[in-house]
């Protein structure tokens, strides 16, 4: 009966070129899975991987979920093409490998149910982004610091040099002495 009522609410189309009937949700559809072919390969070799991120969504059946599909993969575009994200009013950089290991960690974990939105990926990549900026900034700091060691040899001061610690045994050996005391009041070298 239900389905019944369903068939009578749906409205058929005529397509204009071949007169062919159907249904108006799955005009829309087709239109939205070419939408959602050309974005995949925006993902580069990390599609696959988005893909399976979208699909703990819960978007079975796949055929009548393509909005969803479609919404979510334009999201994931944002974040890939921008290498950025936002949550919780704060602004996010992180690097597209930094984005696949994310969704590696998302993608790998069990869910009971299907995902509502982005918000446990995020948090992953928050942690993720926050290791790449601290990394970045001490290869900066440790290039800084070479560069301003150049700049000091080549400017002509005075670079401090490391002294050469050596023991007592060493230093008679040197010298060439059995003892140290022979040495008293005599002129060091």
């Amino acid at each position: 009966m239900l389905g019944e009522l369903r068939e009578l609410r749906r409205k058929m189309i005529r397509c204009p070129k071949c007169g062919e009937k159907f249904d108006l949700r799955e005009g829309q559809a087709e239109g939205e899975w070419a939408d959602i072919i050309r974005l995949m390969p925006g993902f580069g070799p990390h599609a696959r991987l988005v893909w399976e991120y979208v699909e703990m969504f819960g978007i079975i059946p796949v055929r009548m979920k393509s909005k969803k599909i479609l919404r979510l993969l334009r999201e994931l575009e944002q974040v890939f093409r921008f290498e950025s994200f936002a949550y919780n009013r704060a602004r996010y950089t992180i690097s597209k490998s930094g984005i696949a290991e994310a969704l590696r960690v998302v993608c790998n974990k069990a869910f009971g149910q299907a995902l509502e939105s982005h918000n446990y990926l995020k948090k992953v990549m928050i942690g993720i982004a926050d290791s790449e900026r601290k990394e970045a900034r001490d290869a900066a700091d440790r290039e800084q610091k070479t560069k301003e060691g150049f700049r000091v040899q080549g400017s002509g001061l005075r670079v401090e040099e490391k002294e050469e610690v050596i023991t007592a045994e060493e230093h008679k050996r040197r010298l060439g002495v059995e003892s140290l005391v022979d040495r008293i009041g005599k002129e060091m070298e």
